[in-house]
Order: C-alpha cells, then sequence, then structure tokens
C-alpha cells in the first residue's frame, strides 16, 4: 500500500515537472524572437547635401542647416523613410569641396544631387549612381549687354569663368586644367553673380533651373543679366550611394521607378528665399 502511494506521488510530482517544463519552453519559443525582432536597430544612412540647390534642396536657418534642409528632394527622401522604416536617414550639409574630401575618405553614405560626368575615379570607386532623377542644363550666365552671345569654346579661350569652387564641369574642365580658359573658383553662387554684375569676371556657370532663387535670394534681378540659351552640357541628376549599402541603394531605385517625381515648376521657384 505504501509502495503504490509512494509510486502514484512520484508519477503526479513528475507530470507536474513535465508541465512546467512545457510551459517554460514555449514561453521561450515564442517570446525569444520577438525580443530579437524588437532589438534591431534601423541601419543609418548618412547622406550629404550643398546648401543651396533649388528648388531639390535649400536651407531654411543658419544656425542648424543640416536639420531645415526643404525641397522636392527632401520631400521625396520623407516619403521613402516612411515607407522603408528599416532606414534611419541623417542629412549633412556641408561646402562643396569638402563633400569631395569626405566622399573620398568614405565618410558618408550618400551624396545628392550630382552627375556621373562630375564624379571623380577616386570617388566612383566607392560609391555607385542611383537612377536618374531629373534632367537639367548648366549654361553661360554673363552681364546684361556682354559682347559674349555663344557657348562656343573657342570664343572663351582666355576667358574669365566665375565657378563653384568644388564643383566639376564636364567638357569645360580640360580647358581650366590647361588655363586655355581662365578659372576664377568661389565657394558661394551669391559670390559668382556679385562677380559678373560688377564684371569681375567675363561669364559663370550657371544651373538654369536653380539660378532664378539664386538671384532673387541675392537680392537682384535676372534683367542685370544675360543667359546664353544654348546650354554648356545637359545632365542628369543622380543620388551617389555607397558600393557597400548595396540594399539601400536597390530599394531607393524601386522606390523611385515606382514614384511619380515632381516636376520641376513654379510652384517651387521661391526655393531658396
Amino acid at each position: 500500500m505504501i509502495n503504490m502511494y509512494v509510486t502514484t506521488y512520484m508519477l503526479d510530482l513528475f507530470k507536474s515537472f513535465l508541465l512546467i517544463t512545457l510551459i517554460l519552453f514555449a514561453s521561450l519559443t515564442f517570446t525569444v524572437p520577438q525580443a530579437k525582432a524588437e532589438s534591431i536597430q534601423p541601419e543609418h544612412i548618412k547622406i550629404l547635401f550643398g546648401y543651396r540647390f533649388p528648388p531639390f534642396y535649400t536651407v531654411t536657418t543658419r544656425k542648424n542647416p543640416s536639420a531645415s534642409l526643404s525641397g522636392i528632394f527632401i520631400d521625396i527622401l520623407e516619403k521613402f523613410k516612411k515607407s522603408h522604416p528599416q532606414y534611419s536617414l541623417e542629412y549633412k550639409c556641408l561646402p562643396r569641396a569638402r563633400i569631395s574630401k569626405v566622399l573620398r575618405e568614405g565618410g558618408a553614405d550618400a551624396f545628392a544631387l550630382t552627375a556621373p560626368m562630375f564624379t571623380e575615379t577616386e570617388i566612383k570607386a566607392r560609391f555607385l549612381a542611383s537612377a536618374p532623377l531629373w534632367t537639367i542644363e548648366d549654361h553661360l550666365l554673363v552681364r546684361r549687354n556682354s559682347t559674349i552671345d555663344s557657348t562656343d569654346i573657342n570664343k572663351l579661350i582666355g576667358k574669365k569663368i566665375a565657378v563653384l569652387h568644388g564643383n566639376g564641369h564636364g567638357p569645360l574642365d580640360e580647358y581650366f586644367e590647361n588655363g586655355m580658359i581662365k578659372k576664377h573658383a568661389v565657394y558661394s553662387t551669391n559670390q559668382i553673380l556679385e562677380l559678373v554684375h560688377k564684371g569681375r569676371v567675363d561669364a559663370a556657370i550657371c544651373n538654369k533651373t536653380t539660378l532664378p532663387a539664386l538671384v532673387k535670394r541675392a537680392k537682384l534681378s535676372m534683367n542685370d543679366f544675360t543667359l546664353i540659351e544654348s546650354p554648356l552640357y545637359t545632365f542628369d541628376l543622380h543620388m551617389l550611394v555607397k558600393r557597400t549599402k548595396s540594399d539601400f541603394l536597390n530599394d531607393f531605385n524601386d522606390f523611385i521607378k515606382n514614384e511619380s517625381l515632381p516636376e520641376i515648376g513654379s510652384s517651387y521657384s521661391s526655393a531658396g528665399k
């Protein structure tokens, strides 16, 4: 009788132990993956910008320019962020020449916006271009009533041309390098406009799309200048993305292919105020 009681007690004890073990196992099975999922952090992507490239982006305050970017490309990136929470985007504004240095050193994950024709070989080795977003043109800007009326390179030999320091200028770069055309590099578009306006240079290279807002911001008038109608060159705008961030590049490309990109129009003409 005693042996039967002991056997029954041991069996009940074993059943209780087995039940507790199963409950613990089930608890671990369902809670561990959830804990792992909650611990996954978004992939950080640092994107470099200049300060003003309206209507695509422009800073709205000097106190914290990187946090005050606005424009049609910023709108696109913000929409991308909402649909792709696996990425955390950081915007960083730098002078154009500084951007090239940071890209060469691999200190950022992306750069907006540029064209492969302006990209140094060393940077191309580290970065890939996204699918094209918009097509724009660089033109020659001259003072009102200037004798320069053409973008024929042969007619620019010996002339002094203002450019933004750090920018590439496609087919004109070899003429700048060999001194056949004189390059006067400055650090802001305001300086470029002042040089042309005061006749201290013969012309400047300016982007037709961005120019009106930049002239307005400089408190000048397009009536003070002539923009030579024939473009120096035409190019597509891309975002450069570090080769090691291929998942981000692929996701961004898929996004913009399915996204209706805003046209460059008058609704953004006041950008850059």
